[in-house]
């Protein structure tokens, strides 16, 4: 039977059910899945030398096997010139590997010989036949297994789809024609997912808004008991410029925790009422969006705006089968505010707050109510190479400076609650300041991670002057919303909060200055970055104590970045070299491209070679009417998502 690409890999020779499980695992169920499962390693033996055998050097040897030994499951050859040879584990050979045949062998020269090297027998075997390649895998499937399934398609195949780039990547006969073949699969997978973004830009473009706004004659700025920053008017004038242009807004406004994005949002609702329309204010917890409403509800009254809060508590939940929402009106709240028993009347615009903490089906819930701006806002500074590839389609305003007056937050790393960290917390409790303690779990185990209910207890111990209570996830929203306004009233002995990172988002207060983190190495850079920016937010010093006594490397490397720097760009960056774009957003949920071969850090100037490459391919030919080839293999590998143009 012929092999074309379209061929489920189940009818190739060799794939009995266990390897096609492994196969299905990796997301190969045809032969071109299969081609496009790229190698992560190769091997090239060196050319064979009549010099000695160096230790700790490659290289390659060959001669007569004068004998071989079979014991402990293990197989040894030595050939006529002296070199012995050893593989363990390698009891199998010995159906292979003869006294008196032909072996030649390469890998890395050990006390003279070699261990595990790749090996091939027979009068015609060369170097060449020696160099392998290695495979990502699974269980029930092998790196070989792979590597045989690939040559079986290379000798079979009658498609004239396999390529000389797919043959150079899987069957490179140098290293230099595996890396030029890489760099071509590498710009390919860029390349088609910055048309995506690009045709999704498009698309959005093409969108006229629910409401096309006007400039009114008010002094906005006015409504805030605040100058504006320089940063916070740049973003004002790209967000209302949207507002009053004909294409429905798409923009993320990011910046620090405390830096001012909450204001902005709340101009460009007030801008919104003027022109009557509607905007809901999303929130990722009931905390956050009564945080958000008490902000914001001074600057809407004194434009003479109504503010309503929605959440999903028992004492607010909207109970009617379906309520229409009046004209002109401004809503925060949770996602009830997605709930198919509440109707717009008019709604002209969405703010998402931590828009990491939604997904793609509950943004895309709103395009029930027709086509709203959309305004996002994260705390979580957005490196480079994601901002081109998670957020590559969308509109970017970015809240640098901080409001005057604020100081950056001292930040120590030690090793437990000595008692320089329990000094410092003492001091901040007698002038009546407020402290977090973050701890990476609600309940002790059986294992040395620190949990909220055994802090509060020693903290009770070491501060009995102050006042003290707990916050987690597991707590009821009644009694959540007790100790959020516990937390917001000030105290002359000091409060301390043991929380989980449920104070991430939401859990304001100026007066509260020292975090302290339990167990910090099990936080990514990015999160203790956000915990951090819970304090400082007053006019006194704060201070952060990360406290671990963790060997890991790369924890305490993290740890060391976070005393050097309070800048959120330079740990976003740090955090993404750390962990990778999977860790930190995930690809469920923002479309991060499904990268089989190519590295948005490590590659970052390939893909502003794809991007620039892209844009001017659409810039001339938007529709791709003239590339119709490309704007078939666009909607093969792309298809399902562009729909998400609209969410």
């Amino acid at each position: 039977m012929p092999i074309i690409l379209t061929t489920p890999v189940k009818d190739l020779r060799g794939v009995g059910p266990a390897k096609l499980a492994g196969l299905r695992r990796l997301g190969i169920h045809t032969v071109d899945d299969l081609l496009h499962w790229f190698p992560s390693g190769y091997f090239f033996a060196p050319e064979r030398t009549d010099g000695p055998l160096i230790d700790g050097q490659p290289a390659t040897a060959a001669g007569i096997v004068r004998s071989v030994r079979a014991f402990n499951r293990n197989f040894e050859a030595v050939l006529d010139s002296g070199v012995r040879i050893m593989w363990f584990g390698g009891m199998y050979l010995r159906e292979s590997i003869f006294k008196g045949s032909r072996l030649m062998v390469s890998g890395v020269v050990t006390y003279g010989g070699f261990t595990n090297p790749e090996w091939r027998t027979g009068e015609t075997a060369t170097e060449s036949d020696l160099n392998t390649v290695t495979y990502p895998v699974t269980s029930g499937i092998t790196s070989k297994d792979i590597g045989r399934l690939v040559r079986q398609v290379f000798d079979l195949q009658t498609d004239a789809g396999v390529s000389s780039m797919l043959r150079g990547i899987h069957r490179p006969r140098t290293q230099a024609e595996a890396d030029a073949a890489r760099q071509w699969f590498k710009f390919d997978e860029l390349l088609f997912f910055q048309l995506a973004l690009a045709v999704r830009q498009t698309r959005r473009e093409q969108q006229a808004p629910n409401v096309r706004c006007i400039p009114v004659p008010h002094n906005i700025g006015g409504y805030f008991p605040f100058e504006f920053t320089a940063d916070q008017r740049q973003a004002i004038d790209e967000v209302t410029g949207d507002l009053y242009s004909p294409r429905a807004m798409n923009r993320l406004l990011q910046g620090e925790v405390g830096c001012g994005k909450t204001a902005v949002a709340a101009y460009a609702a007030i801008v919104m009422a003027f022109n009557g329309g509607q905007t809901a204010i999303l929130c990722p917890t009931e905390i956050l969006a009564r945080q958000h409403y008490e902000t914001v509800k001074g600057y809407f009254e004194r434009a003479g705006v109504k503010c309503k809060l929605v959440t999903g508590a028992p004492m607010t939940i909207i109970r009617e089968s379906q309520v229409t929402l009046p004209v002109p009106q401004i809503f925060v709240g949770t996602t009830a505010l997605l709930s198919e028993r509440v109707t717009f009347s008019n709604l002209g615009l969405v703010i998402v707050d931590e828009e990491h903490r939604f997904g793609n089906e509950q943004r895309a819930a709103l395009k029930r109510h027709g086509n709203p701006h959309l305004l996002t806002m994260s705390a979580t500074p957005i490196p480079r190479s994601l901002a081109m590839t998670v957020f590559g389609d969308w509109d970017m305003s970015t809240i640098r400076s901080m409001p005057p007056g604020r100081k950056s937050v001292m930040t120590e790393w030690h090793n437990n609650l000595d008692e320089q960290v329990r000094a410092k917390i003492r001091d901040e409790l007698s002038a009546g300041h407020q402290v977090y303690v973050v701890c990476p779990r609600i309940e002790a185990l059986d294992d040395e991670m620190r949990a909220v209910e055994e802090v509060a207890n020693e903290y009770y111990m070491l501060f009995r002057t102050a006042s003290i209570d707990m916050l987690h996830g597991q707590m009821a929203p009644q009694r959540k919303q007790q100790v959020a306004e516990w937390w917001a009233k000030p105290y002359c002995n000091g409060k301390i909060l043991v929380s989980t990172t449920v104070i991430e988002v939401g859990v304001d207060n100026p007066n509260a200055t020292v975090m302290v983190i339990e167990g910090a190495e099990r936080f990514g850079l990015a999160q203790l970055h956000q915990l951090r920016g819970r304090v400082g937010r007053g006019k006194d010093q704060s201070y952060c104590f990360l406290l671990s006594d963790t060997d890991s490397t790369e924890a305490r490397a993290r740890l060391r970045a976070m005393e050097k720097t309070n800048d959120g760009f330079e740990i976003a960056e740090a955090d993404l070299r750390q962990r990778g774009p999977g860790d930190i957003f995930s690809p469920r949920q923002h479309g991060l491209p499904d990268l089989r071969i190519a590295d948005i850090v490590q590659d970052f100037d390939l893909l502003l070679e794809a991007r620039k490459e892209a844009r001017e391919l659409m810039a001339g030919d938007p529709d791709l009417t003239r590339h119709p080839e490309i704007k078939k293999e666009l909607e093969r590998r792309y298809a399902d998502r562009l729909h998400f143009a609209d969410a």
